[in-house]
């Protein structure tokens, strides 16, 4: 029997369960606060690298474009607490019982503390919000559109409409671990199946009878996450348009991270959770190292332990759904006759993002677009206007 989908929260914190102590008030931070020039932006944890690499370079000592001298930076905050794509938790919180912390950050110097944003869907909410003059936010990153709605909501509030630029591809797949039961490949209808509670053992899959009894263990990030949207529209288009219920056994975890499966211990053979490729890629090209070692670091980068599901399946096409990943700014940016650096003519937006007729903007360089590709993003630049899903 479907039964209503159960949270359960699994705290993934890198390479070990550990305990985080909560950021105790007044304590002083030396991290850059954007001065009243700089452009920030916020988004999603899946295109998160690209807009980091773009701003700051990337790990193989490509620079970025602040690193040409830039007097106004480009700043960008990631949806994850650290570096090592982890969230953060507070005192207390274990594997089992996570204690979430809601970190923060400070958008602008001279201001305080607010809440990180940490989900496409919370930036674009976010951004939405902030109607303050000067703007705090001036871009998002985002794996997902804005909706009709949304850029209607923008026109509300003078801005024209949300300018939406493509600057890169992803895929969302299954990962499963190194060592695992399931088949090579798991199609739609699978998953459907799966995450339904119909298939509960790896031997009721079609072609894969002689697999494995053991129990299935299905994970999903949190349903705020541009990996979950994916999928479950995925799987609602499987079930003949109609939204899927997922079963009691499925487990909420943590975007992107294979700890979600390793950390499983025996069990991690039979989980699968849905990841972004691009962000398995990063993974595997080196760049997550332990973080536990003291500086100068670690010289042996981290091995995820997972592998994405990639092979043949017994009824149909191996599941892999693709997803963009957009920069949205407000279109009244775009027409500003204030330049972005000293001695300039461009504003912010035609120097990074969009300047049609003119010079190509950073994203659209070859150099913007080898930062992206540093991400695991496939660079894809392309400058949609006022775009909306659907």
């Amino acid at each position: 029997m479907k039964t209503k989908h159960r949270l359960l929260k699994v705290g993934l914190i890198g390479v070990a369960a550990v305990t985080i102590p909560l950021i105790g008030a007044g304590q002083a931070f030396a991290d850059y606060a954007p001065q009243a020039g700089d452009v920030v932006g916020v988004g999603g944890d899946t295109p998160q690298y690209a807009l980091q690499f773009g701003a700051d370079g990337d790990y193989n000592g490509d620079a970025g474009y602040n690193q040409a001298g830039a007097y106004n930076r480009l700043v960008t905050f990631n949806a994850t607490a650290d570096a090592n794509g982890r969230s953060a938790y507070g005192q207390g919180s274990s594997e089992t019982t996570p204690v979430p912390l809601n970190p923060t950050d400070v958008l602008r110097a001279g201001t305080y503390p607010v809440q990180r944003v940490q989900s496409s869907g919370a930036a674009i909410t976010a951004f939405l919000a902030d109607k303050s003059n000067p703007e705090t936010i001036n871009f998002i990153f985002s794996a997902s559109p804005p909706t009709a709605a949304q850029q209607s909501t923008a026109s509300s509030n003078g801005w024209s409409y949300l300018h939406v630029v493509e600057i890169g591809t992803d895929s969302v797949q299954i990962a499963a671990d190194t060592t695992t039961n399931a088949p090579a490949g798991l199609s739609v209808a699978d998953l459907l199946n799966i995450y339904d509670g119909t298939y509960t053992k790896w031997s009721q899959i079609p072609g894969n009878s002689t697999g494995s009894s053991a129990t299935i263990i299905p994970l999903i990030p949190q349903n705020t996450s541009s990996i979950y949207k994916t999928l479950v529209a995925d799987l609602k288009t499987a079930n003949g348009g109609t939204a899927v219920t997922l079963a009691s056994d499925v487990q909420t975890v943590e975007q992107n991270d294979p700890t979600a499966i390793t950390s499983l211990g025996a069990n991690a053979a039979n989980a699968i959770v849905p990841f972004s490729a691009a962000r398995l890629a990063l993974w595997n090209n080196g760049y997550f190292h332990n973080p536990a070692t003291v500086f100068p670091g670690s010289s042996t980068p981290l091995t995820p332990g997972v592998s994405l599901l990639s092979g043949a399946t017994g009824d149909g096409t191996v599941y892999a759904s693709p997803i963009t990943d957009y920069v949205l700014f407000r279109q009244s940016d775009a027409a500003s006759a204030s330049p972005f650096q000293p001695g300039g003519s461009l504003n912010w937006v035609q120097t990074l993002f969009s300047n049609p007729g003119g010079s190509s903007p950073f994203f659209a360089k070859p150099l913007g677009k080898s930062l992206v590709a540093a991400s695991g993003v496939t660079p894809n630049y392309v400058d949609l206007g006022d775009y909306s899903a659907g």
